[in-house]
């Protein structure tokens, strides 16, 4: 009696806690970080709350005598000690900044409510720089060298290097880098001390790890017994329009390709012109291609026969309140459209009033319609064509055709052409001149290697990246794919033969068909990534279209990995990834190639995320499970609906377990990164929210309930609420230090 009025008290607190923290990432949406760090996080009742659960719990874990159990014990342990940590780090640990100038000797800093607190040592800052990505203004790091004791480095004082993802340490205390000067001669780095509870945390971290290894390896666990019901689980579970451009001159398809190719600075990276073109038509059209003409053909012909091309309907505007601010028919919109007779943009009083809240227009609407017209401006600013190089001070810095201030280092001769070349270029097409054209083209490029030839992509990077961006704008491969697997699925839902167990004969056509599929879809998700990874320098993981593909890639392999066993996932694990690749294709700007900030350059952060990745594809997988088990339910096919529901029960111990393994390699990565390795940041919170929502069903022996097929799948469904706020609704809605990825 004593034990179930225990487990019914850890249950309400359980759940207290989780509506507390979900409550608390939309209260600081309004009342701001500060308000929910003192009045909820930093508050003793939810400290309180969480030492009152755990007491509860080790006491039912007596009760229970589940310490015979080596791996499960292991596991609660694990989490009583990393709580612990995190309130020996909430009680003695000391934190604040302190604000160096260079040469100027520094020896406190500011802590909680802005009180001075002495360090045992002098802090001077010695220099500070910021490192670029090669042949650009993008800061690839900031570097801070700081001495301490006097700054005197050949008299023994101590120097240390403090940059992203990577702290300096000094006699216990940790420096971060978090922010610069504008001049670049000071600097404000965090500070922490932290003595006891990063150690007792990291225990706890490792006790994790140890007490997941031997749940999947102990024969005491239900992981063997879920194996066997479900090793013979079987089942196999868009339009774009443009209206015409008659008579528009355009250039010839070869010049325009040759463009394609010439180097330019764009979103902080060299890439070819066609990257620039493929994300300007897309922006403006949805696609990029319009009427028959590439990306490269409408970019360039733009550039020459601006006038002509002001007056084509290519600029898609989907809000019937924008299109009637324009006076326009449809959702077409030509460039000329947005200006009134006298040359006055026609959406600025509405756009305005919105900015000012002084309206409730369609803001979505008016914003996406107002990015599209200042695209264009930005077009005709030159801003995308940032095209020659010159190398100044050992800095490679790019102008744009035309540009009249330049520095007086560079010569008259190769100030003339930066100057007049594009007009020699326009000169040669509008007149006919194919060859000239060409060779114009090829004086363009050899300047560039000749100016700045040691950062340039190489021949076959350009040759690569054009192509990579052909794979990505078309979206027919993942219409086509999403159409497959969707009939894959309602052919294998709507069977009514019996498919468990499975027959050396049965479907082994329709299988083979299905492995053909999944083998080309796995085959152009590889490409994209690998392509991404070479490309950008870095593991596609870093924004919503990278983690989307590489979900959709996590589940096809998994498919493959586990038909033979499972091939219930074969049509499961397409559908699940090609809704994926869906997702990735409606990110928009974030599919754009572009380099990583300074924060984001740490191998932990690649792996936490292709870890939470994984996780979160395992508990989508387990929704179509949950949607095939209501199916097999209503027609009441008890003895594969067993062996679905243990598939997915199988299922739950990894995903849960990488999930938890992900969010703590994700504590680990802030703790070096900003010296803090919990921050409640909304995307932390609903983390933490998913993994307790999922690690519920995982209790089936305490709560009885979860062992009725339908009680659990239906939990199954639900839960997977949690993963959708924690990727879209996080990042969309409540915003946050994660909201870029």
């Amino acid at each position: 009696m004593a034990n179930r009025s225990i487990k019914w008290t850890i249950t309400a607190l359980y759940a207290l806690i989780i509506a507390c923290i979900g409550l608390a990432t939309i209260i600081e949406k309004y009342r701001g970080t500060d308000f929910v760090g003192d009045q909820i996080y930093g508050a003793w009742w939810f400290s309180a709350l969480w030492a009152v659960l755990t007491v509860a719990a080790l006491a039912y874990i007596v009760g229970q005598r589940l310490y015979r159990r080596t791996a499960v014990m292991l596991l609660h342990v694990s989490f009583v000690v990393i709580l612990a940590g995190a309130l020996t780090t909430h009680l003695t640990a000391q934190r604040g900044m302190v604000r160096l100038r260079t040469g100027m000797a520094e020896s406190t800093y500011i802590g909680k409510e802005n009180k001075v607190v002495h360090l045992p040592f002098t802090l001077t800052l010695k220099e500070f720089r910021i490192v670029n990505y090669p042949g650009t203004d993008a800061p690839l790091d900031y570097q801070s060298v700081i001495c301490a004791d006097g700054g005197d480095a050949s008299a023994g004082a101590k120097e240390v290097l403090v940059s992203m993802n990577n702290i300096g340490y000094i006699d216990g205390y940790r420096l971060f880098q978090q922010s610069y000067d504008s001049d670049a001669k000071g600097v404000t780095l965090g500070i922490s001390h932290d003595p006891w509870g990063i150690g007792i945390t990291y225990t706890g971290y490792l006790l994790l790890l140890l007490g997941i290894i031997a749940t999947l390896l102990s024969r005491q666990t239900q992981m063997r017994a879920l194996y066997r019901k479900a090793v013979t689980a079987v089942l196999l579970l868009a339009s774009i329009g443009a209206n015409a451009a008659d008579g528009v001159p355009a250039v010839q398809k070869d010049i325009a390709r040759r463009m394609g190719t010439i180097n330019v600075l764009y979103n902080n990276r060299i890439c070819p012109l066609n990257t620039v073109a493929t994300d300007f038509v897309t922006k403006l059209t949805g696609s990029a291609s319009w009427q028959g003409y590439s990306a490269d053909e409408i970019f360039t012909s733009w550039m020459i026969y601006y006038s002509p091309w002001e007056q084509q309907p290519l600029i898609r505007v989907k809000s019937s309140e924008v299109q009637r601010l324009l006076g326009i028919d449809g959702q077409w919109a030509a460039y000329a459209d947005f200006l009134d007779d006298y040359h006055e943009y026609k959406l600025a009083h509405a756009i305005e009033a919105l900015r000012t809240g002084r309206s409730t227009a369609d803001k979505k609407g008016l914003m996406d319609a107002d990015e599209k017209f200042h695209m264009v401006e930005m077009f005709y600013r030159g801003q995308f064509i940032r095209m020659f190089p010159y190398t100044l001070s050992a800095a490679v810095n790019w102008y744009t055709p035309g540009a009249q201030s330049l520095p007086r280092e560079i010569p008259v001769k190769e100030q003339f052409f930066i100057k007049q070349s594009m007009d020699f270029l326009t000169e040669s097409i509008v007149t006919g001149q194919h060859d000239r054209a060409v060779e114009i083209i090829a004086k363009i490029k050899l300047f560039q290697r000749t100016m700045a030839g040691q950062v340039l992509p190489s021949e076959n990077q350009t040759r690569t990246e054009i192509f990579y961006n052909a794979l990505r704008s078309h979206k027919w491969p993942v219409f086509l794919a999403l159409t497959l697997s969707l009939i894959l699925s309602v052919v294998m839902l709507s069977s009514r033969k019996p498919i468990f167990p499975p027959t050396p004969s049965q479907f082994s056509t329709f299988n083979l068909q299905s492995s053909i599929f999944n083998l080309l879809l796995f085959i152009y998700v590889t490409l994209q990534l690998c392509l991404r990874w070479w490309l950008s320098g870095h593991i596609p993981v870093s924004n919503g279209h990278e983690t989307m593909l590489f979900m959709a890639w996590v589940m096809l392999l998994l498919t493959f990995l586990l038909q033979r066993k499972f091939p219930i996932i074969m049509a499961f694990g397409p559908l699940t990834a090609s809704f994926s690749l869906l997702v990735a294709m409606l990110a928009g700007s974030n599919s754009q190639l572009t380099p990583l900030m300074p924060v984001l350059q740490s191998p932990l952060l690649s792996i936490h995320v292709m870890t939470v990745m994984c996780a979160y594809a395992l508990f989508a997988l387990q929704v179509l499970l949950g949607v095939q088990a209501f199916v097999l339910m209503r027609r009441n096919k008890q003895s594969e609906l067993a062996r679905t529901t243990a598939l997915s029960q199988l299922l739950l111990y990894p995903a849960v377990f990488l999930l938890a393994v992900g969010i703590f390699l994700g504590a680990v990565w802030a703790n070096v990164s900003w010296g803090n390795y919990w921050s409640w940041d909304p995307k932390e919170a609903w983390a933490l929210i998913t993994l307790m929502v999922y690690a519920v069903p995982l209790h089936r022996t305490s709560f009885s309930i979860f062992r009725k097929d339908l009680v659990y799948h239906l939990y199954m469904v639900g839960a997977f609420l949690a993963v959708l706020i924690t990727y879209f609704g996080v990042n969309y809605l409540l915003g946050g230090m994660h909201s870029y990825a």
